[in-house]
């Protein structure tokens, strides 16, 4: 499963800015990016630990759209066909950035369904 356009394709319905898996040439002032961080799936169930790191305007802006990409993976998981969980794990201001623009990053850890 291509974990990353999932949470991509999802966010990108939910968030007012855009969402990006590879970071573009021109990136715009506010922006999120998803990665893959980790994968702890297993034979039965699907665990990827998804990396959200957001850029803002300014320190709040950047914090405030990593909570609500976050909110809106755990809103989905609870009407998804195959999301079933989203958990926060870290939430955290990066304090360097080429730029000096605000960023923030969140490490979700989803429990995604499979009908195979």
């Amino acid at each position: 499963m291509d974990y990353i356009g999932f949470v991509r394709d999802l966010l990108s319905e939910e968030l007012a800015v855009p969402v990006a898996t590879d970071m573009p040439k021109d990136r715009p002032t506010r922006m999120v990016m998803v990665d893959l961080e980790g994968d702890a799936s297993d034979e039965f169930i699907l665990r990827p630990r998804i990396a959200i790191t957001c850029w803002g305007r300014t320190d709040r802006d950047a914090h405030g759209l990593a909570v609500s990409a976050v909110q809106a993976l755990q809103d989905a998981a609870l009407d998804h066909d195959y999301l079933s969980a989203a958990q926060l794990e870290t939430l955290s201001r990066e304090e360097w950035s080429r730029t000096g623009q605000s960023r923030y990053l969140a490490i979700v850890e989803l429990v995604i369904n499979t009908d195979e």
